[in-house]
């Protein structure tokens, strides 16, 4: 079983060879694997860890192709990786739109009261001066 060093050395020049052969993409993947690391951070098998290495192990599994930008963004962002959290997602959404759709009902309605009331006015003046 090799020790710690040797992995890290293998895992450093395996990273030096795919940044120097990577293709145009490599400067958004750099900003991918921050945030990768940013999330990675978090969980708490990589808390220990020093910032530059999870930062070259982030770098390592985005350039690898291990982990896709979907999965960045539903890690970083919340936002979801696979429709079956959509689906959770969804009546969540629903219960936030409630308080919008009261406060439309309720604008909805005092609209129709104060049409209501401008029309009667109207009415009312046009008979004040009809008499």
């Amino acid at each position: 079983m090799p020790n710690t060093v040797e992995m890290k050395t293998r895992e450093s020049a395996l990273l030096d060879k795919l940044i120097c052969d990577y293709g145009p993409t490599k400067y958004l993947d750099i900003v991918w694997a921050m945030e990768w690391a940013r999330h990675l951070r978090v969980r708490e098998e990589y808390r220990r860890l020093p910032m530059a290495e999870m930062i070259q192990k982030a770098l390592l599994e985005v350039i690898s192709g291990q982990v896709t930008s979907e999965q960045i963004m539903a890690a970083a962002y919340g936002a979801p990786a696979a429709p079956a959290k959509t689906e959770e997602k969804k009546p969540a959404a629903k219960k936030e739109d409630e308080p919008k759709k009261e406060k439309k009902e309720a604008k909805e309605k005092k609209e129709t009261k104060d049409k209501k009331a401008t029309k009667e006015t109207k009415e009312k003046k046009e008979k004040a001066k009809k008499d």
